[in-house]
């Protein structure tokens, strides 16, 4: 069965928990209790944790704490409203209007399935060791006025009200992490990083769907290690898969404990002589896509990856993991950078599982890409950085303008060092770099050839 859509519409009815807090009527609702923070903040009490509102605004806010319908693992601690617009959405609609943002608290089990379903609206930024805690948000506009809608909102005189209540959400999230004494946690981490466990890796292609003439077969390529016990009987288990294009999805059993205990439960099982197909990586991929996809597939629809096929999927791995790096501010090594942006390939730029025109991670990658053209090893860095143009010729303009910039800096700074590099390229791409670039040999000083 695969459980994953089931998870996306328990999230998305959770958040509707989280974001509107009961059915109640805006008369009904419970006074938050009058705790003076003596920081000008009103304090509530969310299981225990605090959190401070700011009380300049209060009278602008609804605040909802009380979520009697939530689980334990995955439990809404506070939810704030721009009090005029739900209560105006709860009278002509029922409620869906007016949310600013919110704090989630998970376990284990439910933060892995979070991770697994990459939704929209939350993300999670603390942990405090046992629990992880995400800041909740809408994905739309909530401001509502009766009678108005589109650009005829933004001109109603509360609409900068609304654009100032919405700037308190992230003050209060940083206040959170501190007063509560928790850890800062980068919620995308193992979504992010390479592998989820260490140890061996097996890459197999998954031939899912049947040949038709004329058409290539499609595959996912499953990656397997062996989560409880490495080496000899040790179980293996799939921990992600990209399709052909190299988009990543990441999985976690949606059992209803962590993985980890999961894994370790099965083990156990193996190791008492019952599951012997989980012992070879084709007998364990036959198992993830029966359980996942609902699919019967036999030892013929898996082919193991080659030392080529293998290295470069693992090279496109870790460069998403340098371009997420880099998003999030992190230092990468320049020449490591230079290596991977050389290998990539354009079809596999889904590796990076953001926008199809890159307007997430391409900027980043581009200052880093600048920062990183000229050094040490100046043939090396030309080289990869003339790859990477050919890779991203049939991207956006913007793009190819942006790396163009580059190697005209590259070939100034040192024409001969580029004219090697460039030598290591077809005749045909040759050309096409210099007459994509605008590179005129008497203006960089390359040889003509």
């Amino acid at each position: 069965m695969r459980r994953l859509e089931l998870f996306a519409l328990v999230l998305a009815f959770l958040l509707t928990l989280s974001a509107c807090g009961g059915t109640e009527e805006p008369d009904a609702m419970r006074d938050p209790p009058p705790q003076d923070g003596g920081e000008d903040v009103t304090l509530y009490d969310c299981g225990g944790l605090e959190v401070a509102l700011p009380n300049e605004y209060l009278d602008q806010l609804r605040v909802d704490t009380d979520f009697p319908d939530a689980q334990e693992s995955w439990k809404p601690l506070i939810s704030v409203y721009e009090k005029a617009s739900y209560e105006a959405a709860m009278e002509d609609f029922g409620g869906g209007g007016g949310f600013l943002f919110g704090f989630l608290e998970m376990d284990q089990a439910a933060f892995e399935q979070h991770i697994r379903s990459e939704a929209s609206g939350l993300e999670v930024f603390a942990t405090d060791g046992e629990h992880y805690y995400a800041y909740t948000h809408p994905t739309d506009v909530q401001f509502y006025r009766p009678g108005l809608g589109g650009s005829a909102l933004m001109d109603h005189p509360d609409w900068k009200i609304w654009e100032e209540l919405c700037e308190i959400g992230p003050a209060v999230q940083e206040d959170f992490l501190s007063r509560n004494s928790l850890s800062a946690y980068n919620g995308s981490q193992l979504f992010e990083q390479p592998f989820t466990y260490v140890g061996e890796h097996v890459y197999l292609k998954y031939y899912s769907a049947p040949i038709y003439d004329g058409e290539e077969q499609t595959f996912d390529i499953l990656v397997l290690s062996q989560p409880a016990s490495q080496g000899q009987g040790g179980i293996w288990a799939v921990e992600r898969w990209l399709t052909e294009y190299g988009y990543v999805s990441l999985y976690f059993p949606d059992t209803g404990i962590p993985a980890a205990e999961y894994y370790s439960n099965l083990q156990s099982t193996c190791d008492a002589g019952e599951r012997p197909e989980l012992l070879t990586p084709v007998g364990a991929a036959q198992a993830f896509v029966k359980d996942y996809f609902g699919q019967d597939a036999s030892p013929e629809d898996f082919e193991e990856c080659d030392e080529a096929a293998t290295t470069y999927i693992e090279a496109n791995l870790r460069f998403r993991e340098l371009v997420t790096d880099l998003m999030a501010g992190r230092d990468v090594d320049d020449m490591e950078l230079l290596k991977y942006v050389g290998l990539v390939s354009e079809e596999n730029l889904g590796i990076l599982g953001r926008s199809a025109y890159a307007s997430e991670w391409w900027p980043a990658l581009r200052d880093a890409l600048e920062a990183a053209a000229i050094g040490d090893g100046q043939q090396t860095r030309d080289r990869n950085m003339l790859a990477f143009f050919l890779t991203m010729q049939n991207n956006r303009m913007d793009h190819k303008e942006d790396l163009a910039s580059i190697l005209q800096t590259q070939a100034q700074a040192d024409p001969g060092a580029f004219t090697a590099a460039l030598a290591e390229f077809s005749e045909e791409d040759q050309t096409y770099i210099l007459e994509s670039t605008g590179m005129e040999s008497t203006s960089v000083g390359i040889p003509a050839r």
